[in-house]
């Protein structure tokens, strides 16, 4: 099992062959924070709801991980560390990998390898 983040569904929501074909294929989910990237997304289009509406339809079969309190911790333990070595990542990411960790799954799958990269103990997939 593998989380996608917020690029992937973007990317899968635009059509995307190539992120399809992974959700065909491959056992996938996402979190919480990353569905709320997308919906925020939306609300700056001129018609949100009709956005949003449409982003659940197609993000139905994708699993969402909730944010619980082991997510928090983790989080929380990524951000701190990287912090103390002057490395600053969005909270975001920091959130979606501290959920993953802490629900077992260790492979996230995205084109921001930039960010994700910094996370001990993440493996990036691209595609």
């Amino acid at each position: 099992m593998k989380v996608v983040d917020t690029t992937f569904l973007i990317d899968f929501l635009d059509g995307s062959e190539e992120t399809k074909k992974i959700v065909e294929k491959e056992n996938v989910v996402t979190t919480q924070i990353n569905v709320f990237e997308i919906v925020r997304g939306f609300f700056l289009d001129d018609n949100p709801s009709k956005a949003s509406e449409r982003a659940f339809d197609v993000l139905e079969g994708i699993r969402m991980l909730e944010l619980d309190e082991g997510g928090i911790v983790r989080s929380a333990e990524i951000s701190a560390n990287l912090i103390k070595k002057g490395v600053k990542i969005p909270d975001a990411d920091c959130l979606t990998a501290g959920i993953s960790l802490s629900k077992g799954i260790s492979t996230i799958t995205t084109r921001n390898v930039k960010h994700f990269n910094r996370i001990p103990n993440i493996k990036i997939e691209t595609y």
